[in-house]
């Protein structure tokens, strides 16, 4: 965690600079491309801000880190069978989600994230690049299949991934059983009962059905995509490779997601700033400075990096030339600079119903009638209604005055 969280920042702040000096007529020839991260100069440079190196150390919130419980829409999986690393963390896409009217723009299913190497033109040039697809398996829950005849019913996705379907009967939330209560055709979707439902009931569905796959979407190394999954933004690191699978669980309402761990670092940042003139060293140092203490200050605030002090360092010269009496010109600046880091561990189990029963004891019960449950004494909790003796409950301050009042029920 360190070490990605110490090289993010340093080249960040690369970034930053050379797009700052880059607008500078006078240094953007000379000076941008010796804005590095190391001495890893054949000759020395004529100007160049380099930086050093950088030193951190955590702040814990609690003893253990945790802050609290993430609830998202969506969450990470790994697939059994893989590795599971080329796709570091997700999260919502709150500009999505608002631009959608608050509601999630995909579906809830799950989605596998297939990684492949393909050729495809970068930069003008074909090359071999790592990328991935998606193939949606979306689930409908609690839906109400069409009726055909009393007892042909279909969904309305017009197909059933196998081996996902659940039957209800409802209002009572009885579950039904393949080959038991019904038969279904998981090409057309179409459910086939062995008897019609009672009357005042009908039927509930749960199941997941394939969708259209899409792709193929490049992957960007420590890049990041936000249109392959509508709301999802993919983090990719360098741990991306072909012939991994992962998925994407995407449910209908926010759910815990992941616990989440986190605190700060306080990190420190040196630069080194060199020049053959003693006044280009001293602008460009100080220019510098003012640039990462005002405009990079308030640029870097809202993402999370906090930059507390910038202080400049003693100025020196360096012999470049002995027999010519030439020097280098140096001058150093610090860095101070907080961040917040952050790490989520998946929750990705979740009920979707909860039966009083077992599924064997539901199953012999499954086919019986209301008169045979009676028969056998309720060989589970299953009961007639009239069997359980229940009332209404009428609050006592409004009874007999509905005359003037609306009865309560």
């Amino acid at each position: 965690m360190f070490a990605n969280l110490t090289e993010s920042i340093k080249r960040r702040f690369l970034m930053e600079l050379r797009a700052y000096w880059s607008t500078e007529p006078q240094y953007k020839d000379s000076l941008v491309p010796n804005i590095q991260g190391r001495y890893s100069f054949e000759e020395r440079p004529q100007q160049a801000i380099i930086m050093k190196g950088a030193s951190a150390s955590p702040n814990s919130f609690s003893a253990d880190h945790y802050m609290g419980t993430v609830v998202s829409y969506c969450h990470l999986a790994k697939v059994y069978g893989k590795n599971g690393t080329s796709i570091e963390w997700l999260k919502e896409d709150s500009i999505a989600i608002q631009n959608n009217s608050g509601v999630f723009p995909s579906s809830p299913g799950i989605y596998y994230v297939e990684f492949l190497e393909e050729e495809v033109v970068w930069r003008g040039e074909p090359r071999s690049k790592l990328v991935f697809y998606i193939d949606p398996l979306l689930e409908s829950i609690d839906e109400r299949p069409i009726g055909l005849t009393p007892t042909s019913y279909e969904v309305g996705a017009g197909s059933i991934h196998k081996g996902s379907l659940r039957v209800y009967e409802m209002p009572g939330n009885i579950p039904f059983y393949d080959g038991v209560n019904y038969s279904v055709e998981v090409s057309t979707g179409r459910i086939e009962l062995f008897g019609a439902l009672p009357p005042n009931t009908y039927l509930s569905v749960d199941y997941r059905y394939a969708a259209e796959s899409s792709g193929p979407f490049l992957v960007e190394e420590n890049g990041a995509n936000n249109s392959a999954i509508p709301g999802v933004v993919l983090a990719f690191g360098r741990r991306g490779y072909a012939g991994d699978i992962m998925s994407v669980v995407v449910t209908s309402k926010r759910e815990d997601s992941s616990r989440e761990y986190g605190g700060h670092w306080e990190m420190s940042l040196d630069f080194d700033i060199m020049a053959r003139d003693v006044y280009a060293s001293s602008e460009i140092a100080d220019r510098t400075a003012m640039f990462l203490y005002t405009t990079l200050r308030d640029r870097l605030a809202g993402e999370g990096i906090v930059i507390t002090n910038v202080s400049h360092g003693g100025e020196a010269e360096e012999t470049y030339d002995e027999n010519g009496d030439d020097y280098f010109y140096t001058a150093s600046i610090s860095v101070d600079v907080m961040t917040d880091w952050f790490m989520h561990t998946p929750l990705p189990r979740y009920l979707s119903r909860v039966l009083p029963n077992t599924v064997g004891s539901d199953k012999n019960v499954s086919g019986l009638s209301d008169e045979e449950i009676a028969e056998s004494g309720s060989p589970t909790t299953l009961t007639l209604v009239q069997s359980l003796k229940l009332l209404e409950i009428n609050d006592p301050w409004f009874r007999n005055r509905t005359k003037d009042f609306e009865m309560i029920r």
